[in-house]
């Protein structure tokens, strides 16, 4: 278990420190108690060191960082106890550099079944491809809320035919389940 942060897009020093932070903070983490913010990171750092990470109680902000993937594939739950902008859940905005080629191109929660409360923001990622092919009202809890999901990658490779059209990435692995 490891606390959360509460900083949402302000940072306090360079990319660097930012990576050195995250990787203090969540190195062997299980179970985050509070948000996982992860902003302004670089496409060289290695985040594999996310990957233990199966509960966020409060919410998971992701943005405007320049790595291609997020290793959060043992992610489960997002509890909500906690809202980024007083309803979501799971904010993911602005993943990608505009001068350059790298992008976030895949979110990767192919665990995730639940969001017990808040709702799904995903806008403005360039490169990020199937965000719109994963049914967000299976893993919401709430059903008042609408997911917000718009304006991310384009000519993104369809879901395997085994997914039946619901997937976070185009191999037969990353089928919604």
């Amino acid at each position: 278990v490891c606390a959360g942060t509460l900083n949402g897009l302000s940072v306090t020093g360079d990319a660097q420190h930012q990576y050195q932070t995250l990787h203090k903070m969540y190195n062997n983490c299980e179970i985050v108690m509070g948000n996982l913010e992860i902003v302004l990171i670089d496409h060289t750092q290695d985040l594999s060191f996310l990957q233990t990470i199966r509960e966020v109680t409060g919410y998971i902000l992701i943005a405007m960082n320049v790595f291609a993937s997020l290793p959060l594939q043992n992610l489960r739950v997002i509890r909500g106890t906690q809202f980024y902008e007083e309803k979501y859940a799971l904010f993911v905005l602005l993943n990608y550099n505009p001068n350059a080629t790298h992008a976030l191109r895949q979110l990767g929660l192919n665990q995730l079944t639940e969001i017990l409360a808040g709702g799904v923001y995903i806008e403005k990622n360039a490169q990020l491809c199937h965000v719109d092919t994963v049914e967000w009202r299976d893993i919401m809890r709430d059903p008042r809320l609408e997911p917000v999901v718009g304006d991310n990658g384009k000519a993104c490779p369809p879901c395997h035919e085994s997914c039946g059209g619901h997937c976070w990435g185009p191999g037969p692995g990353d089928c919604q389940k």
